[in-house]
């Protein structure tokens, strides 16, 4: 069986674990990643832009919600239906500011067919704005008649009762318009979004209010009746109104002052600031002097209530952030707690979460919230406040946020709270790759969601779970849900594509492509989406090629281009431009594969030809080089492939392949004999000067050493292996370059007793280094010995054989963990041990050892048998 792949994976395994395939799977869309970090990250984004909208602060979630969309128009990962969200995020905040027109333009943005769920109450809103004489009565009534109460969240449902009283108060029912504003703030359950409500409420009243002069003339005489009493506050408050409706502002906010100014009238304190308040609503917290009552009235009240109105309208009015933050440090710094001391500290850390240059404020506040207000309403926010601030931490503190979820997921009771906090803890596991952890807080999750929506943690299980190699418990997890029916079938899908690609990693090709095979099967009488079925195609084709199922596998390739590219442009069933190159692309390297494994290398070479000219910058388009090498290197033409490799290299430095590519040129360089190492040793020092930070640069710089020592040149290549110790001191190969170091000192050494006992205090060293490999160990330990033969310590030599034969020979389970190479050691070291023996006339003990090596059938057997039978024939 025929299988291309990179020539590192033949020739340097040890040192490269984690290669490119030549052919790999798609792995630019969503669909084809198995590392959902991205998706979690997103989710904690929209999550965090939700939350404040709840708290009432609908610039900060507007900001969220733009850098996301933002950041979707240059790196596009955002499935279509997540766009269609955040757009109805963005909506729902500009409507919270009442920029309605803005609203629109983001909901007229959302496909007809994504218009389902919220969206029509959304869209009623923004027709509605400010109840001005403009609106399209017609296109409200009918956009409210649309909304399925059944749809709503309950966090829609204020909004839901708002629009209510609005359209009674369209058809003429003060009575059922005010029943319906009293029910969107009963239904806000936090005290600052229920502020808000009542916020909006009183705007609407303003807003609403008859622009009657009748009804003026007679409200200031009863005004004037009852000067001086508490009575008059309902009159004085409705004329306020009366005269904004007029347009007459500047009389209405005198006839507010009058009555604050007159002290012999008998209002009660709170009568007093809703005055105070309503002065603010009428000059417009959006301007100087309305911010000015409103600022006043915080500083100066008493009224919770009212106060914390004030605080809301300040804090819906964009651009005002810098102004409001610096109020909030004035009143949260007196000497005597302000009554909304808490709400204050809340709404600063929300403000200030929103620039990266004020997150420590920010957690700050979050913390003294804990401490001195744990009894807050909404404190639960708290905890998810100072948990996404971990997250936004450089580097991010995952396990700091995981242990606050923690700590409130302990407090909480109900059930569905404790699968959305299980969900957010295996989410900051994941992030920080602790899969193993991450598999138990899914699991925990979705125990307690069956029965319920899946909210997307059978992806993040299998992923954990492929994550940490179970791949079986991940199969399990896909079949019961494939029977129960409990995720929808596109995520089936996703998760089968997921397993798929975790069965090629561990070399399990023939399990993988039979469980696509099913899948495609089962597929005949479903429907999915044509992007993910084309794709499954493609997977099964490319298995197929991996295992050497050959036969009828170029049609099959041509076809499935060819039903690409006759898939209709627009339509349910037509597919984005990314999709449609990425699918290109990948069918196009995957066709020239097919035919240059095929033997027709011509034709393939003109595929992949075709792939780089027309789309240059596509990952394929790269990956075409490695194809074209693997080729190359297969007939033996080590040249080519080489060229082939600096090619890609040249042609797209940039590339995270680039460094790739170098690495395997020089090693077909090296296949091209010694007298190209010279050369080999050039291009590993090129990747390591241009590529520092890849992970390939260790690699370059060990296989560079052992080129230098293959050409004698020890001096060299000991220089560089003690810059790769003094540079990388934690790396996990560490030990490689330690004892590549001791070999080239050994060389060095000749018979220098001072310089032999420094190779032995290296090598000594060494094998107390944690976690090293058997095979290492077996290696490390003859050299050690080696080294003091060389020494003429031939007692301390003969104890290091021996213990290091006996700790492998007399213990059965490390005799078969041992490898090839390990056993190789082993066996050089008894054969040492022999010869030392044999040297002090132990010939009896020599021929013990020889024996040994016999009945373990350990490499040098025949050398063993030899020996023996000479010692048996002296004796």
């Amino acid at each position: 069986m025929i299988r291309f792949r990179l020539l590192a994976l033949y020739i340097f395994p040890l040192l490269v674990g984690a290669s490119v395939w030549a052919q790999s799977p798609l792995t630019v869309n969503q669909v084809a990643e198995m590392d959902v970090s991205d998706q979690i990250e997103l989710e904690w984004r929209i999550d965090s832009a939700e939350r404040a909208l709840l708290a009432g602060l609908p610039a900060v979630g507007e900001a969220i919600y733009r850098s996301l969309l933002e950041r979707s128009m240059t790196q596009p990962t955002l499935l279509p239906e997540r766009m269609h969200l955040l757009k109805l995020g963005l909506a729902k905040a500009l409507i919270a500011q009442g920029r309605y027109l803005a609203a629109l333009e983001q909901l007229d943005s959302i496909p007809a067919a994504a218009q389902t769920g919220a969206y029509p109450l959304y869209r009623a809103i923004a027709i509605y704005g400010d109840g001005s004489a403009r609106m399209d009565v017609d296109a409200f009534q009918t956009a409210l008649q649309a909304v399925s109460e059944s749809a709503l969240s309950d966090e829609d449902q204020p909004w839901f009762a708002l629009l209510q009283g609005f359209n009674a108060e369209l058809e003429g029912e003060p009575v059922r318009a005010i029943a319906a504003y009293k029910d969107a703030v009963e239904a806000a359950k936090l005290p600052l979004l229920r502020s808000y409500f009542e916020g909006l409420v009183l705007r609407q009243e303003l807003l609403t209010a008859p622009a009657d002069e009748g009804l003026a003339a007679e409200l200031r005489s009863k005004i004037g009746r009852l000067e001086g009493q508490a009575a008059a506050y309902p009159y004085v408050r409705e004329y306020a109104v009366t005269l904004y409706s007029q347009g007459r502002v500047a009389e209405a906010v005198g006839a507010i002052e009058r009555e604050l100014g007159n002290i012999t009238a008998g209002y009660a304190a709170g009568e007093r600031e809703h005055l105070r308040l309503l002065k603010g609503l009428i000059l417009g917290a959006d301007s100087e002097s309305g911010r000015a009552a409103l600022k006043q009235l915080i500083q100066n009240g008493k009224n919770r209530e009212a106060m914390r109105i004030a605080l809301q309208l300040l804090a819906q009015v964009p651009g005002q952030e810098a102004d409001l933050l610096d109020f909030l440090k004035v009143i949260i710094s007196r000497t005597e707690p302000h009554p909304l001391l808490g709400q204050m500290y809340y709404l600063r850390s929300q403000i200030a979460m929103k620039d990266p240059a004020m997150l420590e404020l920010a957690e700050r506040d979050a913390r003294i919230l804990l401490e001195r207000f744990p009894g807050l309403s909404g404190i639960g926010n708290v905890y998810r406040l100072l948990a996404y601030a971990a997250l936004e931490r450089n580097p991010p503190q995952y396990r700091a946020a995981a242990d606050l979820l923690i700590q409130l997921r302990d407090q909480s009771t109900d059930s569905q709270e404790l699968v959305e906090l299980n969900r957010l803890i295996g989410d900051c596991y994941f992030l920080n790759r602790d899969f193993a952890n991450a598999v138990d807080f899914y699991a925990a999750a979705r125990s307690r969601e069956l029965g319920r929506r899946d909210g997307g943690l059978f992806l993040r299980l299998i992923s954990a779970q492929l994550r940490v190699g179970a791949v079986d418990a991940a199969l399990q997890l896909i079949d019961e849900v494939d029977f129960s029916g409990s995720v929808s079938l596109l995520d089936r899908w996703r998760a089968e594509w997921n397993v798929a690609q975790a069965l090629q990693v561990d070399g399990e090709l023939e399990r993988a492509l039979t469980r696509v095979r099913l899948l495609l099967k089962d597929s005949q009488s479903i429907a999915i989406p044509v992007a993910l079925d084309i794709r499954l195609r493609w997977l099964e084709a490319y298995l197929s090629l991996e295992i050497g199922e050959t036969e009828g596998l170029a049609e099959r390739v041509t076809r499935l281009l060819a039903r690409l590219n006759s898939l209709p442009k627009g339509g349910a069933n037509s597919l984005g431009e990314e999709d449609v190159v990425l699918l290109h692309t990948e069918i196009l390297l995957l066709q020239g594969d097919v035919l240059m494994r095929g033997g027709n290398a011509n034709e393939g070479m003109v595929v992949l030809t075709r792939l780089r000219q027309k789309f240059a910058e596509t990952a394929a388009a790269q990956r075409s080089y490695l194809i074209e090498a693997a080729y190359h290197g297969l007939v033996g033409d080590f040249v080519s492939a080489q060229a082939t490799l600096t090619n890609l290299a040249e042609t797209y430095p940039s590339s995270r392949l680039a460094p790739q590519a170098l690495f395997e040129a020089a090693l077909y360089c090296e296949r091209r004999g010694s007298e190209f190492y010279p050369q080999a040793v050039v291009l590993h020092n090129d990747l390591a000067e241009r590529y520092a930070s890849d992970p390939l640069f260790y690699f370059a710089r060990l296989k560079q050493g052992n080129l230098l020592r293959s050409m004698n040149d020890f001096a060299g290549a000991q220089i560089v292996y003690e810059n790769l110790i003094n540079g990388f001191p934690a790396h996990e190969l560490r030990y490689v370059a330690e004892l590549s170091r001791a070999d080239c000192m050994l060389a060095l050494a000749g018979n220098e007793p001072s310089a032999l006992g420094d190779v032995v205090v290296i090598l000594e060293r060494l094998l107390d280094l944690p976690n090293l490999p058997l095979d290492f160990q077996a290696e490390a330990a003859h050299k050690w010995a080696f080294a003091l033969i060389k020494r003429k310590s031939l007692e301390a030599a003969k104890e290091v054989l021996w213990l290091s034969v006996d700790r492998f020979l007399s213990n059965g389970e490390k005799v078969e963990d041992l490898g090839p190479t390990g056993l190789y050691w082993v066996a050089r070291s008894m054969l040492h041990l022999g010869e030392i023996l044999e040297g002090e006339g132990a010939a009896s003990e020599a021929r013990r050892v020889y024996r040994m090596i016999i009945a373990y059938d350990l490499p040098g057997r025949h050398i063993a048998i030899s020996r023996a039978d000479r010692l048996l024939d002296v004796e």
